[in-house]
């Protein structure tokens, strides 16, 4: 008996001690770490996010940036931080769905806690302004004409960037007759775009919207209220399941996060995704606002780790 009285009263002094943490929280500033480089797409995203969610959570809230490994460094680091809340990172499909599936990383399907998704942008193809490439079919005859000569620039091998131009390529028959550049970010590769070292590059209307860039191309199953003269993938010729691609992110804690806390931090992305300010972002941006709560994202970022497998395999990863 006084054994289960003891085992009774440390369980007791357990959970009154987490609804207290949780009834405190935040106590100081909530970090906000973007997986890639500053000026990538998900850098953008992040940071204007961050300032409505920090009014909504009541708290400062600030953005780091811990890039490498297409989004694994931070990953790896984050699983690896004590889940209280203070520490979350913006993490994509990739990082979070297809990178633990092609590499050694430390991190899986049950490293996480997540807190809300933001964001499903359809991705697009796209070439510097000035590129003599108006359309796919004249990226197939310059291509076919000189294999080896073309370069196609991603943000890391198995990200979204990468994705976009293995399906593009792979769709259009030419993938084998291009030569792959990564980059640790978005942000270096569309330098490089601009400066003509390398010749193609796929990511959301967000970044490409950074640059004098022209897209090719739109993965999504309709063509982009932006750009009505832009043809989808579907319609030069890119069949399923290569057609359609989306970069949706959200946010994520470390796995084991306390229920108490994980609702506080749902609420608070809810009011940020939901104020003026993050709208006009997303409308100005090219962003596709898609918000889903822990439970509900929590879901679907398992199926999601599931079925991209099949993705995984048809970009020969």
């Amino acid at each position: 008996m006084k054994l289960k009285y003891l085992i009774s009263t440390c369980i007791a002094a357990v959970v009154s001690t987490s609804a207290a943490m949780a009834d405190g929280f935040p106590e100081r500033p909530i970090n906000l770490i973007a997986p890639f480089n500053a000026g990538g797409g998900t850098d953008l995203l992040l940071r204007g996010l961050a300032p409505h969610f920090a009014e909504a959570i009541g708290s400062d809230a600030f953005v780091s940036n811990m890039a490498g490994g297409s989004g694994t460094v931070a990953a790896s680091a984050l699983q690896a931080q004590r889940p209280d809340g203070y520490q979350l990172a913006y993490m994509s499909i990739t990082v979070s769905t297809i990178q633990p599936q092609i590499k050694a990383v430390p991190y899986g399907l049950d490293s996480w806690t997540p807190i809300c998704s933001v964001a499903a942008s359809p991705t697009l193809l796209f070439v510097s302004d000035d590129s003599p490439f108006q359309t796919a079919e004249d990226v197939v005859a310059a291509v076919k004409a000189e294999p080896g000569k073309y370069v196609y620039g991603s943000s890391g091998p198995g990200a979204m960037t990468h994705l976009t131009t293995v399906a593009a390529f792979a769709g259009l028959g030419i993938l084998d007759d291009l030569k792959h550049l990564p980059f640790q970010g978005s942000g270096p590769a569309i330098k490089e775009l601009t400066a003509g070292n390398i010749q193609f590059f796929g990511d959301t209307e967000v970044l490409m919207q950074r640059g004098d860039f022209r897209p090719l191309m739109v993965f999504n199953s309709e063509r982009l209220e932006n750009y009505p003269d832009v043809p989808t993938a579907t319609e030069v010729g890119i069949a399923p399941p290569l057609n359609e691609l989306y970069l949706w992110g959200g946010l994520f804690a470390p796995a084991g996060l306390e229920p108490e806390v994980t609702a506080k931090l749902e609420m608070a992305c809810e009011t940020a995704v939901a104020s003026d300010g993050f709208r006009d972002f997303a409308a100005n941006s090219g962003t596709v606002i898609n918000y889903r709560g822990a439970d509900e994202f929590n879901a679907f970022y398992r199926a999601q780790y599931e079925s991209n497998a099949a993705l995984i395999e048809a970009a020969g990863l």
